[in-house]
């Protein structure tokens, strides 16, 4: 296993890639390269499942937002600023980055307002 910053660590080759709660917190820019980091590790066809917070998910985001705040907090982060996006943003965000993607929501049964992105290169 390896281990280190999502922004700098070498993906390799892969079929699929699992990326769980995390973009938000890095830049929109870092979000853009880890993607396309992302892309080229995958063959066609090779499968990205992306959970993401929805911001238009009400008071399930806020809530979802405000939880990530206080964990990041509690575990000595401090007060961090998160970068989140729509999910049409997200959405788009992988198209660019040569992926074709579906939105499932996940919020079912939970507060939270969060949807996977499951998404194929193209």
């Amino acid at each position: 296993m390896i281990q280190g910053d999502i922004r700098g660590t070498e993906f390799g080759v892969a079929d699929a890639v699992v990326i769980l709660d995390v973009l938000h917190y890095i830049d929109t820019r870092a979000q853009e390269q880890v993607l396309q980091r992302v892309r080229a590790a995958l063959p066609l066809g090779g499968l990205l499942l992306l959970r993401v917070g929805d911001p238009r998910g009400g008071m399930r985001f806020r809530f979802t937002a405000y939880t990530d705040k206080l964990a990041m907090f509690c575990r000595g982060h401090g007060i961090v600023t998160t970068h989140c996006r729509s999910i049409e943003e997200w959405r788009a965000l992988l198209r660019e980055r040569g992926f074709e993607s579906h939105a499932v929501p996940m919020s079912r049964g939970t507060p939270f307002a969060n949807v996977l992105l499951t998404a194929r290169a193209l």
